[in-house]
């Protein structure tokens, strides 16, 4: 039985359908959804306060699109939903997060908004995938 799932988005459209079908199973099942976006680091040497804006500004987008993420998944069912913004590499994150609660499974899009270096290096599901100690579901 599934009791909680781990939503890894980048607002990309297979994110949107990862969170469609996490939606689907949250409602069908009573499950716990966090909506997890992870964004790299802003880099420090734009000093200030060039960086303390510029980590405004991309806190304010993140959150920004993990609570849409999250009134979606409400409007089609969701009753307990939670999010988390966290800074730092993708997969590192989603997989640091997925080692601390345990969920019971992971949601994430197929391919994402990742740079180029994600064709040559393999992308943050990929790495997902390989790593995770909980089931993953891909969506495409």
């Amino acid at each position: 039985m599934i009791q909680y799932l781990l939503l890894g988005t980048d607002g990309s459209a297979p994110a949107e359908r990862a969170a469609d079908f996490a939606a689907s199973l949250a409602t069908r099942y009573g499950a716990r959804v966090t909506v997890l976006y992870a964004f790299d680091p802003v880099p420090h040497y734009l000093g200030e306060p060039n960086y303390s804006q510029a980590l405004h500004q991309t806190l304010k987008e993140a959150n920004s699109l993990v609570d849409d993420v999250a009134k979606r998944l409400r409007e089609m069912g969701a009753t307990e939903v939670d999010t988390e913004v966290l800074e730092g590499p993708a997969a590192n994150a989603i997989l640091n997060v997925a080692g601390t609660r345990k969920p019971d499974l992971l949601v994430m899009g197929a391919r994402g908004l990742g740079t180029w270096q994600g064709v040559i290096l393999g992308s943050v599901s990929m790495a997902v995938t390989q790593r995770a100690e909980c089931p993953v579901l891909v969506v495409k």
